[in-house]
């Protein structure tokens, strides 16, 4: 998840924003967005300040249900990353969360400036601990200075599902017309090659890369060719740590 998280950061914070008038105006607007959603759906907005790496917080009833952002209806966190909820929910949940910010990251990028409001992710979260028996409704949106055209809001809305959501769920989606864009767990049946799973499979059992060779008829440069592909995919640092993100992502 760390690795996964750092990326997603890296390519938010190390974008070439530079702050102006306009920027301005927009976080004003977004901060206006984000007080009347936590009033009337009693939900938590974070808008994050991808140029200055902070984020208002502004907090409805739903926070002292959870327990977090208590101190007051609005506060700064010196950072883009809303941890203190992020910890009331399932670790994995998390995990599919950045994995798809970071596809509507790059998605984004490559829709008219104009047209970029209309997208949005849409995840359902599961609670933890207490809170069990509850889910979250996740919807986050991106927002770009006309200017230079790159992301420098991003903001984040959470409040009670209606229904407790058995697994995570997630996809892009256009709000202008209703299409899905990108789902996650469609994805998660083609992140991978058959070949890099099966060879992925293999490495979890715990056979050495001439013996996958043997078994597949492949050279062994091919095997290493394959096991550095699915580690530059997954973000990871080697194959335990592939095994282990493929299998609770459930791709293997």
């Amino acid at each position: 998840m760390k690795n996964i998280k750092n990326d997603l950061n890296i390519q938010l914070l190390q974008q070439p924003i530079s702050g102006n008038s306009e920027s301005d105006v927009q976080l004003k607007k977004c901060q206006q967005i984000a007080q009347n959603f936590a009033e009337l759906e009693n939900g938590i907005a974070v808008l994050s300040d991808l140029y200055h790496n902070k984020s208002y917080v502004y907090s409805g009833k739903i926070a002292n249900e959870l327990a977090i952002f208590q101190s007051k209806q609005m506060h700064e966190i010196e950072t883009i990353w809303e941890e203190e909820l992020f910890n009331k929910l399932n670790p994995d949940d998390v995990l599919q969360k950045y994995i798809l910010e970071l596809k509507f990251f790059q998605f984004i990028k490559t829709i008219p400036i104009d047209e970029r409001h209309d997208y949005c992710v849409i995840s359902r979260l599961r609670l933890i601990d207490k809170n069990a028996d509850k889910s979250l409704l996740h919807k986050m949106y991106y927002f770009s200075n006309p200017e230079h055209e790159n992301i420098e809001l991003a903001l984040c809305l959470y409040n009670f599902d209606f229904l407790q959501a058995l697994n995570y769920e997630g996809s892009i989606v256009n709000t202008a017309d209703g299409n899905i864009i990108n789902q996650i767990e469609t994805e998660n049946n083609t992140f991978l090659s058959n070949r890099e799973k099966e060879i992925l499979k293999m490495l979890q059992k715990g056979k050495q890369s001439k013996e996958i060779a043997s078994l597949l008829f492949i050279s062994i440069n091919t095997v290493s060719r394959h096991r550095q592909n699915i580690l530059e995919k997954m973000k990871v640092n080697n194959t335990t740590e592939a095994c282990t993100l493929a299998q609770k992502l459930k791709w293997i």
